[in-house]
């Protein structure tokens, strides 16, 4: 298992790793540079995001272009980048039990391969240059509106 990024959670995750003997099979990568994200979502089973609340889902959409499903908690900025039981699994937050039994969907690998392929199908309607003529759409038919 990776944990990647930083957080104040760290210590006390890489001592419960420790605690639960299971420190050897962890590893906490801390911060991943741009360059690498890719490669280490893409060679990732599964993204997991268990976070109260993001602004904007974009480490899921980045797991997404991967072909990597996410885990997430049911959090502002993580729906509207995850469809439930298609491209991966919103759980509440806080809750292991939901939690455990959608890493435990996720590991199955028709069900990964299933939902990694429709995360990269959807990942797909993010891209800039979509999102760029959306926006300039807009702007014309607020132009033409008056």
């Amino acid at each position: 298992m990776i944990v990647a990024g930083k957080g104040d959670a760290r210590k006390d995750l890489e001592e419960t790793a420790r605690r639960l003997g299971i420190g050897d099979r962890v590893r906490f990568a801390g911060f991943v540079p741009e360059d690498e994200k890719a490669e280490l979502l893409a060679r990732s089973w599964v993204h997991v995001l268990t976070s109260p609340r993001e602004g904007w889902g974009i480490a899921s959409l980045e797991a997404s272009a991967c072909g990597t499903p996410s885990v997430v908690s049911d959090s502002p900025g993580l729906r509207e980048t995850v469809r439930h039981g298609e491209t991966g699994v919103i759980v509440p937050h806080g809750d292991v039990e939901a939690l455990a039994g959608a890493l435990a969907r996720v590991m199955d690998p028709s069900e990964r391969d299933r939902m990694g392929k429709a995360a990269r199908e959807m990942a797909v309607g993010f891209s800039w240059d979509r999102v760029a003529d959306a926006v300039e759409g807009y702007l014309e038919s607020l132009a033409r509106a008056g």
